[in-house]
C-alpha cells in the first residue's frame, strides 16, 4: 500500500511521528518534537517523493536516528541566522 505524500497523512502515521518523538525523550531528548521530525522527514528524506510504500514510511520513522535530526536542525538554525541582523543577536553579545 502507498502513502501519497502530497496528502493528509492518515491518523496511525501521524501516531507514529509521536512515539518516535517520545522515544526520544526517553533518551533525555527533551527539545526534539513531533513537528521537527516531520519536518525533517518531509523536507529532506522524501523531498522528492510523491509517494512511498507504508513498509518504508514506517521504517524510515522507527529507525530515524536523533543525529539526523539534529544535523537538519543545525543547518536550518544556520540558514535562518544568515538571514539577520547583528542587532538581533545583542541579547547573546556581553557588554
Amino acid at each position: 500500500m502507498d502513502i501519497n505524500l502530497k496528502e493528509k497523512l492518515p491518523l496511525d502515521i501521524l501516531f507514529l511521528f509521536r512515539i518516535k518523538a517520545n522515544e526520544f525523550k526517553k533518551q533525555g531528548i527533551q527539545e526534539v518534537d513531533v513537528n521537527d521530525i516531520r519536518e525533517y522527514l518531509f523536507l529532506t528524506k522524501w523531498k522528492n517523493l510523491e509517494s512511498i510504500s507504508m513498509c518504508d514510511l514506517i521504517d524510515d520513522i522507527m529507525s530515524l536516528q536523533f543525529s539526523e535530526v539534529f544535523d537538519y536542525l543545525k543547518v536550518k538554525v544556520i540558514k535562518e541566522a544568515s538571514h539577520m541582523n547583528l542587532e538581533d543577536f545583542e541579547d547573546l553579545i556581553a557588554k
